[in-house]
């Protein structure tokens, strides 16, 4: 029969804990609404709701034996921290050779620049090499005075990827974790999706990570049993409690914007998510290459990550936020040395006038009606909205509207994998798979397929590995409680 239907959960299970907003002021103080918590089955994710594509799914995942990672990030007048950030990925990658890093720079003629922090470091580190990886790091250097916002960077940003497999953009105040390298391949390979993007905000560095780039230490007290003895346990993981990206609003200007982040409890397994953020975003390379970021998006903050998330989803790639796995980089949230909003321009007239054609260009890709100046140019063939899926599609699935006198609808529960309204351009790409043509799949898929997708021990990073000694331990004491903790905060996406 046709017509929709939720699959049955099985498989591993996570909580996802959310905040109720007011909807005229998603940041109002005096707004008491209680938590809510639902649970998700991410094993389920990959399986469409409607009745007769039940048996279709996403491209598996495509790992080479070998491979290179991009890191690409942007630095607005930052570089003591863009520095560390380059720094801390080379310094605790398990393979440091295989990483190139992508660093749009704009600063000013007598500020610091990221490499010279970069080399500063690496040569403590390393002080019989002339800044070991400097051959990995690629340069774009803008004067500060030309910079047009954080999408304009990202453009450029774009250029410096050459032929690698996988592709990391992170902010340019971030530190990695150890083994970060392979848990984020391992993480995105167990999405069971060639086109997913891992995507988030990030937790503190200051509250989450080691001074050696370890995730914090927790202390686990086992009390006497039957030896009469009691045990400290000492291990280092992700935190309990992941961000995932669900609910939206509307900024100052009255486009799309992100409220920070909800948290998911435990998360074991990568979360389907509608919304792109950012601060963290890990995916094939030809994500970027097929979804090229609108240059002609000037001074636009507000608004940039529902363009990209639009932008991907109707390409056909999937947002999905982190497991623990996943969790290596955290974010540099202290006070940002200059901001681009702040920047004097010799015509403020001018600034003023891009920043409107920006916003009206926003407004004519989601067909809001506005009144004023539009740049219009490539807009309907290189930067349009891709043709795997519509954009009133993607409208639906994220929650977004701008039809009068509604609110977006929270995406904040399990969603489910949309089938390619067209696929044509996602086979070429892969050249031998066609979605009609579906993988095998038996009951209790998910399962299997975290076992072949490396989440077993022998595949974790180091760091993010608990002793299965411990977990006998506390299968028998039947868990331990955990503290949640607050609300990740809609923070500033990016300084550049």
């Amino acid at each position: 029969m046709a017509g929709t239907s939720t699959p049955v959960p099985y498989g591993v299970f996570h909580t996802l804990t959310y905040e109720s907003h007011n909807p005229k002021d998603p940041y109002d103080p005096n707004w008491k609404e209680p938590k809510i918590d639902v649970m998700l089955y991410p094993e389920t994710q990959n399986i469409p709701l409607d009745n007769l594509s039940k048996h279709l799914r996403p491209p598996p995942p495509r790992i080479p034996d070998s491979y290179d990672i991009f890191v690409g990030l942007s630095s607005f007048r930052d570089g003591e921290r863009c520095g560390y950030t380059l720094f801390t990925g080379f310094l605790r990658a398990i393979r440091p050779n295989r990483l190139f890093f992508g660093v749009v720079d704009q600063v000013l003629e007598n500020d610091t620049t990221c490499l010279i922090e970069y080399c500063k470091l690496a040569h403590n580190e390393w002080p019989y090499d002339d800044c070991r990886f400097r051959s990995q790091i690629r340069v774009d250097e803008l004067h500060a005075d030309s910079a047009r916002g954080p999408v304009f960077a990202r453009h450029h940003q774009q250029k410096l990827i050459h032929d690698e497999e996988f592709c990391l953009q992170v902010d340019a105040h971030s530190a990695f974790t150890k083994d970060w390298d392979l848990g984020v391949v391992s993480d995105w390979k167990a999405t069971n999706n060639e086109m997913a993007v891992l995507s988030t905000y990030l937790h503190d560095l200051h509250n989450f990570i080691s001074d050696d780039g370890s995730n914090n230490e927790y202390k686990l007290l086992i009390p006497p049993l039957c030896f009469g003895i009691s045990i400290i346990v000492v291990y280092c993981v992700a935190p309990d409690h992941l961000p995932h990206v669900c609910q939206t609003m509307r900024g100052t200007n009255g486009l799309v914007r992100n409220i920070g982040a909800d948290l998911i409890v435990e998360s074991k397994h990568p979360q389907l998510s509608a919304l792109w953020a950012a601060g963290f975003s890990f995916s094939k390379c030809h994500a970027e290459k097929r979804v090229p970021v609108d240059p002609y998006m000037l001074w636009m903050f507000e608004g940039e990550e529902f363009l990209r998330s639009s932008h991907l989803w109707t390409a056909g790639y999937d947002m999905y936020s982190p497991s623990r796995v996943g969790s290596v980089v955290y974010h540099n949230y202290t006070s940002i040395p200059a901001r681009f909003e702040e920047m004097q321009v010799s015509d403020e007239a001018v600034r003023t006038r891009e920043r409107t054609m920006a916003e009206n260009r926003f407004r004519l890709v989601v067909d809001w009606p506005f009144e004023g100046p539009v740049n219009t140019f490539e807009l309907t063939t290189t930067y349009a909205m891709g043709r795997e899926r519509s954009l009133d599609q993607y409208l639906e699935f994220s929650g977004v509207t701008f039809a009068p006198d509604q609110v977006d609808a929270h995406t904040c529960r399990q969603l489910y994998w949309v089938p390619y309204a067209d696929p044509t351009s996602v086979q070429a790409l892969l050249g031998n798979w066609h979605m009609g043509n579906r993988e095998k799949v038996a009951v209790g898929e998910g399962s299997a397929a975290l076992r072949s997708s490396g989440r077993s021990f022998d595949y974790l990073p180091a760091d993010h590995s608990v002793l299965v000694g411990v977990g006998v331990v506390l299968i028998l004491m039947g868990g331990f409680m955990h503290s949640r903790q607050t609300k990740i905060k809609h923070h500033d996406k990016s300084d550049v």
